[in-house]
């Protein structure tokens, strides 16, 4: 059956495996913020060049086809044979003027042609071959490769763009039907047909864009190249600071509270290394007092231990008499009642421990502070009666709350009460009085006082007092006082004698009533 102590160096041997270097955090960060945001430069590009594209070849289309479309009107309405000679001749001067527009010629290319009489496949008018042999093939090889992507160039005629795929690239096309009617021709409806195809060859265009995205990778291949080198810039000098922490954490682990020492690469990771080393130095003395506390303890344990233990086998092997056996049993149980006391004490100043470091909760309660008063003066009247000492109290608070535990602070009062008594020569004085929103319990005595080697330490664990004795009754009176979110003060008088003053806030009567509300 596995403990749960194997679960742990399991899941810690997990979690090493599973650990990956700050440097690849860093990198891999760099890399996927590269990445997304060349892939959203590029996939922009290519979007606002398909656009830009696609609208700039429609402009200059419509352009060139306007410019045609000029042109054909003169072909139709300024024909004259006594000026511009045969029919023929003007028909190929205005032909010749159409496709040798610069208008025309500057927005798109162009090809002329016409039906083939025997209605089977056109004619290429223009480039003629005596033109240019090369710009005429080429012009017969798109032409055809549209036609074969078409029915009849007649019945998709329209006054849209179209594009298609010619050997691969993107040509944008439209077709203009130019009429030409005979002067010679009696018949209106005579007319010869000839063809314009207006297109543009993207090619140019891709190839920019292209251009541009080869840029973009080789930007992004760079910016990877950079990525990691400013990882490793970023990365190593936190991976050496952390690191350092780290060991230094694992020292302090061991009980190794040594600072730690070196220059930390970041603000933040100096300032943590300064937070580390004031809690190894809290921890450091918080050790020291822990064991100084155990050591204490043990030793305030044992003393009565061996008391208990020494009279008890004197009374088990009769080596007292029976006046001496009587004189031992009060040993015995005045021994018992300071262990007794000294056990309480422990458990009570551990609870208030639990409850600064926020693992115990302290139950509260509304306590009516004159209440109190006249019982804790009832608990302990009886030990000044039985010493001859006398108890003088001044009770000023008729009604008034605090909100604590009432145990606790009844203890508290009973051990300030004890340490007064125990030095007092013959009076103890009691006040009790709340000055503006807070509650003062005042308990002075007419003894000899605290001595003023003593006085900075009184209220700490196991301080020793004059007399050489070791307690933590005032430590405990300290404790319970700030879980009051209140204070205690120890001070001489100037006549002569201790005083000790607790101050304790006072619960406002709308806050108790609240308090009450809840509770109910």
């Amino acid at each position: 059956m596995a403990t749960k102590t194997d679960y742990t160096v399991q899941e810690r041997r997990k979690r090493k495996r599973s650990r990956v270097p700050l440097f690849l955090h860093i990198y891999f960060s760099l890399i996927v913020v590269t990445l997304v945001t060349g892939i959203l430069i590029w996939l922009s590009c290519n979007y606002i060049m398909q656009n830009y594209i696609a609208t700039e070849c429609n402009n200059r289309i419509n352009n060139a086809v306007n410019s045609c479309q000029s042109f054909a009107e003169a072909f139709r309405n300024s024909l004259d044979p006594e000026e511009f000679g045969s029919e023929e001749q003007i028909r190929t001067n205005l032909l010749n003027s159409i496709v040798s527009s610069s208008d025309l010629s500057n927005e798109a290319s162009i090809v002329l042609f016409e039906d083939d009489v025997s209605g089977d496949g056109f004619n290429v008018l223009w480039p003629s071959s005596s033109y240019s042999v090369s710009a005429r093939n080429r012009a017969e090889k798109y032409l055809t490769t549209i036609f074969e992507n078409m029915t009849r160039y007649k019945t998709i005629s329209s006054n849209d763009t179209r594009n298609t795929m010619v050997d691969g690239n993107l040509v944008y096309y439209k077709f203009v039907n130019v009429e030409y009617a005979s002067y010679e021709s009696d018949d209106d409806s005579s007319y010869d047909s000839y063809y314009l195809l207006v297109y543009i060859d993207t090619t140019t265009y891709y190839n920019f864009t292209t251009t541009i995205n080869v840029s973009i990778f080789r930007a992004i291949i760079v910016s990877v190249l950079v990525s990691t080198i400013m990882s490793i810039i970023v990365a190593f000098p936190l991976f050496f600071s952390t690191r350092k922490l780290s060991k230094f954490a694992s020292r302090v682990g061991k009980g190794d509270f040594t600072p730690v020492k070196g220059r930390i690469m970041s603000s933040e990771l100096s300032r943590l290394g300064d937070t580390m080393n004031l809690m190894a130095q809290r921890l450091e003395q918080a050790d020291v007092e822990q064991k100084t506390f155990f050591q204490n303890a043990s030793h305030e344990l044992r003393t009565p231990l061996m008391s208990i233990q020494g009279y008890a086998e004197g009374i088990k092997y009769d080596v007292f008499n029976d006046d001496e056996k009587k004189n031992a049993v009060d040993v015995i149980i005045s021994e018992t009642t300071r262990l007794s006391t000294l056990v309480e004490n422990l458990l009570s100043i551990s609870k208030m421990d639990m409850s600064k470091s926020g693992t115990y909760t302290v139950k509260k309660t509304l306590i009516n502070v004159k209440e109190l008063s006249e019982d804790i003066v009832d608990r302990v009247r009886g030990n000044f009666l039985l010493d001859d000492k006398e108890l003088i109290t001044d009770i000023q608070i008729k009604e008034a709350y605090i909100l604590a535990n009432e145990s606790d602070v009844l203890r508290m009062l009973e051990n300030i009460f004890s340490n007064c008594h125990r030095y007092a020569d013959k009076t103890v004085d009691f006040t009790v009085f709340k000055k503006k929103d807070k509650i003062k319990f005042i308990i002075s005595d007419d003894g000899p006082g605290v001595s003023e080697q003593v006085l900075p330490t009184l209220f700490e664990r196991f301080a020793k007092g004059s007399d050489g004795k070791h307690g933590i009754g005032l430590a405990l009176v300290k404790a319970i006082a700030e879980e009051s979110d209140g204070n205690v003060v120890a001070e001489n008088k100037p006549e002569g004698g201790a005083r000790f003053t607790i101050t304790i806030p006072a619960i406002e009567p709308k806050k108790q009533l609240s308090y009450r509300n809840n509770e109910g």
